[in-house]
């Protein structure tokens, strides 16, 4: 656990959003009484999974308070990054899966069709193009440290799709749960660890 260089990636705590299943991208959903429970939970769990050097989230807050719970436990600065943020869906922020799966396809477009876009959204091209240019920017900054990114689930898998298989729409298969951890080697392109959440399950004094 000691090693240095290391890459984690964490999706936010539970959402109003996650509960009712409806695509919240760029709106900015508070964290539930649970969101900021599990939020509690992976900060004094954290240092089971890696000693962070840095810390980055985006801004929306879920995200952010979700990385301000790791950053306290280790007394360490939390630097926002909109690159970061979830993919804008724009008009159809709000609108539930089951609808977005019934309306026309719209859901197998949003996954098979990366230039495909949301009325004032945005497409999978632009969220991977910002997603891996934050990721490899960050990493490259702070070559040799621990890099913490705490940040939404499409938005990730997105990433890992296309860092891992070189294609985003695949992103599907790297969806998480609420505050789940995963370690990228971006030097082998592997999965060093994947959707981990021993913390949920852990004692107060983890």
């Amino acid at each position: 656990m000691g090693h240095k260089g290391r890459l984690g990636l964490v999706r936010h705590g539970q959402t109003s959003a996650n509960i009712e299943h409806v695509w919240h991208g760029r709106t900015d959903t508070e964290l539930t009484e649970l969101g900021h429970q599990q939020a509690a939970k992976l900060g004094r769990h954290f240092h089971h999974y890696m000693q962070p050097e840095v810390i980055y989230a985006s801004p929306l807050q879920r995200a952010r308070l979700t990385a301000q719970a790791i950053a306290d436990r280790f007394d360490l600065p939390v630097h926002l990054d909109p690159r970061l943020m979830e993919f804008d869906l724009g008009d159809w922020e709000g609108v539930t899966f089951e609808s977005l799966r019934n309306a026309d396809n719209i859901m197998e477009k949003l996954v098979f069709d990366p230039t495909f876009t949301a009325p004032n959204g945005e497409s999978q091209n632009l969220v991977k193009k910002r997603m891996v240019a934050a990721i490899e920017e960050l990493t490259n900054r702070h070559s040799g440290q621990n890099i913490v990114v705490v940040a939404h689930g499409v938005a990730i898998a997105i990433a890992l799709s296309q860092f891992l298989e070189g294609d985003s729409t695949h992103w599907p298969k790297y969806t998480k749960g609420n505050t789940a951890f995963s370690e990228l080697c971006l030097t082998s392109n592997k999965l060093l660890s994947y959707n981990k959440m021993d913390h949920l399950e852990a004692g107060q004094d983890s």
